[in-house]
């Protein structure tokens, strides 16, 4: 499975890594839902396909426009301690936020 979003108006796919998956709990929908969360800007709308809809010809993949589908979701921001753990914030800001 791949998170596809819109970036600039241009379909961008966002493929996980594979180690990085086996380290998250869940299944592999909510492991997806936790990358887009860390790595998409908040807000951002995303869709998590199966491998078989991006088109494996990549001759036109700047040509490649998002456009939303039943199952668009929208990235939120990571609890406190992932965004500690992934370095979105300092010790100081997680200490200040928990007062």
């Amino acid at each position: 499975m791949k998170i596809i979003y819109s970036l600039n108006g241009i379909c961008a796919v966002m493929t996980p890594a594979p180690r990085f998956m086996e380290t998250l709990e869940g299944t592999e929908e909510e492991k997806l839902i936790h990358i887009a969360n860390k790595d998409l800007p908040t807000g951002t709308n995303y869709e998590i396909v199966e491998d078989d809809v991006i088109p494996t010809d990549n001759s036109f993949r700047n040509a490649w426009e998002y456009t939303a589908g039943d199952n668009e979701r929208t990235s939120a921001d990571l609890s406190l301690d992932d965004q500690l753990k992934y370095n979105q914030i300092t010790q100081e800001e997680y200490d200040a936020s928990n007062n």
